[in-house]
């Protein structure tokens, strides 16, 4: 439950550090119990009988980057467990599980509403906050004439999905989504925190093409543009439900939903540092949880493709507790699962991490640029300006280790257009300085000539010379026949020494879980809602495939958030569009 942890206030997709070697412990699901009725077995017997890593339950805030070494030995899934004795029973109207991005503002607007809820955390602090966030048609971008072609949008995100996606949430998202905003950013002007809404299009410096319908995304900065002292939105919030009265629960981690005869829920059970607690919730139970990247056997099982990842910036707490709990009762769930992925982590040869960047960069200099791109035979894998997320998928889907290797020549800077690319950020430094330092540290390779880059990578000789020499004569030619590779981006390999350097997806965590209805309900294997069960955030499924769209960056906050929003309202029997469905 929660995100990873915060830089310099807080994380997003721009701006998370690489942490700490290793995934750290997961949540055990071996624990025993239940009073009353609580959570059957529905949907554990035919679980996988694959495996997850050891047991504890690690800091709400820890971060682990993994190389995918972690010995894997149980199952996922595993029988709801069996409770000893209830230290400690609660009653209330609401009970959110989970303070990260989504719990956070279902708990600032129960408290503004004035509501009897219970906020439960499972670690020993909010969770982090990912700054970037995305909304449809507000105020900051139609002030600037932007206004998205909805219809457009709509038929992308149902293609990226390859339809499995449910398109009246969808529809939700885009008609609630400003109202969500407005929320968000009344607590945080009235912080002194300033709305910054200037990517609209997607940024040069990833080689955008202008396929994608843009949309709007948001993050706040001061009045000159930075960061300083500008509020981290989950702990604005948690001062929000302080000023209004309310604490949140910390170091409760939910063990089993409790459920009626009926199948309604009415509560939930926590193990505590005092043992387990009850809380009953009259109105229901809202799961926001978290993702399932923590648990690498349940991620692999909705997506395998995603165990070929080899470097996990991920919260290791979460371990799909909220999606394990709905499984038990019968919930159905998503299909797929989708990382937020990362598409140039540089790699060494042998496949592993590098150990010598300084935790901000983790892509090598020019290997993130719109360079030649092959996979480990020499084959070339795509058009290689695909914006942001992209050029993660054929990485994962097309090549048996999920690596792949950029290729450029010592002229790059005078071939690749002036302010055209990103220089220097967080991730890379774009610079001829920055690849002679990856070259010392072995992250980058440097060659007299492209046989010996041939030899050295291991490539086939004979696809990888006849996929070079096509390039090339490609870019000669102004125009990529085989990719449609942007113009601008096709520029001759031909000026000696040569580099190459190899890279893999990264993945901050997963999109995939409960399958839910336009009211944030949690839906049974007949589409119909579990009385008293919402989700929002990554616990909750629908709205993904197993791609996550690049076109919307922010999006996986931003519906989070929406969504967690909405619950609450629907719970408290407030209009809003499909409030009578």
């Amino acid at each position: 439950m929660g995100t990873n942890v915060t830089n310099e206030g807080g994380i997003s997709r721009r701006s998370f550090l690489g942490g700490v070697a290793g995934v750290g412990a997961l949540a055990a699901m071996g624990l025993a119990g239940c009073s009353p009725k609580a959570a059957g077995t529905t949907g554990a017997e035919s679980a996988s009988s694959s495996a997850s890593a050891a047991t504890g339950v690690a800091d709400n805030n820890a971060v682990a980057v993994d190389d995918g070494s972690a010995a894997i030995t149980v199952d996922w899934l595993g029988a709801p467990p069996e409770i000893g004795d209830i230290t400690e029973t609660k009653d209330t109207d609401l009970l959110i599980v989970g303070a990260g991005n989504g719990g956070m503002i279902a708990g600032a607007y129960a408290s503004d509403q004035k509501m009897d809820f219970i906020l439960c955390e499972k670690g020993t602090e909010v969770g982090a906050t990912r700054h970037w966030f995305n909304a449809v048609d507000t105020k900051p971008f139609t002030d600037q004439g932007y206004h998205t072609d909805r219809a457009r949008l709509h038929g992308e995100w149902a293609r990226y999905s390859s339809g499995t996606c449910d398109h009246n949430l969808i529809n939700m998202w885009m008609n609630e989504s400003n109202d969500m905003f407005e929320y968000v950013d009344k607590y945080m002007s009235e912080a002194g925190a300033v709305v910054i809404a200037d990517e609209f299009e997607m940024p040069g410096g990833m080689g955008a093409t202008p396929f994608y319908t843009p949309c709007g995304e948001h993050h706040y900065g001061n009045a000159e543009g930075g960061r300083d002292g500008v509020p981290v939105r989950n702990e604005l919030f948690e001062k929000v439900m302080n000023d209004n009265g309310y604490e949140i629960s910390y170091n409760h981690e939910l063990v089993k939903l409790v459920t009626e005869d009926s199948g309604k829920v009415t509560g939930a059970i926590f193990k505590t540092d005092n043992g387990y607690t009850q809380i009953n919730a009259k109105k229901g139970v809202l799961l926001t949880t978290g993702d399932m990247a923590a648990d690498r056997e349940m991620m692999a099982h909705y997506n395998v493709s995603l165990s070929k990842i080899v470097r996990y910036n991920i919260n290791t707490n979460d371990t799909g507790d909220g999606q394990k709990m709905g499984i038990w009762i019968g919930a159905d769930m998503d299909e797929f699962a989708c990382g937020d992925l990362w598409p140039f982590a540089a790699v060494m040869m042998d496949g592993t991490l590098p150990t010598t960047f300084d935790g901000t960069h983790f892509y090598a200099g020019v290997a993130n640029l719109p360079v030649l791109m092959v996979d480990g035979a020499g084959r070339r894998l795509m058009a290689e300006n695909l914006p942001f997320q992209s050029p993660s998928i054929p990485k994962l889907t097309c090549t048996p280790d999920g690596c792949a290797w950029s290729i450029w020549d010592s002229a790059w800077k005078e071939k690749f257009p002036e302010g055209g690319y990103m220089v220097e950020d967080y991730t890379a430094s774009n610079t001829q300085e920055e690849v002679d330092k990856n070259v010392e540290n072995g992250i980058t390779f440097k060659f007299d000539t492209i046989e010996e880059l041939c030899e050295h990578c291991g490539f086939d000789k004979d696809i990888f010379m006849a996929t070079f020499e096509r390039y090339n004569e490609l870019c000669e030619a102004g125009e990529d026949l085989d990719f449609y590779k942007d113009p601008l981006w096709m520029n001759a390999i031909d000026t000696p020494p040569f580099y190459a350097s190899k890279h893999c997806s990264s993945m901050t965590s997963t999109r995939g879980g409960l399958k839910n209805d336009e009211r944030c309900r949690v839906l049974d294997k007949e589409g119909r809602p579990i009385p008293g069960l919402y989700a929002a955030g990554n616990t909750a499924g629908s709205f993904y495939g197993n791609v996550y769209p690049p076109n919307v960056m922010g999006s996986g906050i931003g519906h989070g958030q929406c969504f967690a929003w909405l619950a609450v309202k629907d719970i408290l029997g407030l209009d809003y569009i499909h409030a009578n469905i």
